[in-house]
């Protein structure tokens, strides 16, 4: 079933939609992991889920939409998918650091404090000293730092997937390009 004509960046938008709440339940996995171990197999599925999902919009693109078979237009569509889930994550993820979880940065730089404090190694306790006084002086980053880091990511992991997928599926999908009328 063909679809109409649709612009790349709408297609991206509606996968960052679907894209989104997979990437915002990686993050949230991947930040439990801390608190309880079993969360690390959920984690890795997640991870494993976002480049699969990836793929099979690309890979419909591909199928419906010829006109936007060509690989700059498929990654194009990736990276628009990329930002538009990646803030749907970020926000989510922001919420659940100011809301759900508000000791969440606290106890990660606690965590590395005692971590690097208990090695034998001078620059190693250096670094929990210097971490120590940016927790004294409240100097950490703050949930939206935080949010806005995971978005940044996402966006540029988000690209070179993309950039991937795309010539995986050029090369594995092979359909006639579309021809231009001179």
């Amino acid at each position: 079933m063909k679809e109409s004509a649709r612009s790349v960046y709408v297609l991206g938008a509606e996968n960052g939609l679907v894209l989104g709440p997979v990437l915002t339940l990686a993050a949230l996995l991947v930040g439990a992991t801390t608190y309880n171990a079993l969360m690390f197999v959920p984690a890795v599925i997640a991870l494993i889920a976002v480049p699969a999902v990836a793929y099979m919009q690309l890979r419909r693109t591909m199928a419906t939409q010829p006109s936007l078979a060509t690989f700059s237009a498929l990654w194009l569509q990736g990276i628009c998918a990329f930002f538009f889930g990646g803030a749907i994550m970020a926000a989510l993820c922001y919420a659940a650091m100011r809301w759900i979880w508000p000791g969440f940065i606290i106890d990660q730089v606690q965590t590395v404090i005692e971590i690097y404090g208990a090695v034998n190694d001078p620059e190693a306790q250096d670094i929990a000293r210097t971490l120590q006084r940016l927790m004294d002086s409240h100097s950490l980053p703050s949930a939206i730092d935080i949010a806005l880091e995971l978005l940044y990511v996402a966006v540029f992991t988000g690209s070179l997937l993309s950039m991937l997928l795309s010539l995986i599926i050029r090369k594995t999908r092979r359909i006639k390009p579309p021809q231009f009328k001179q």
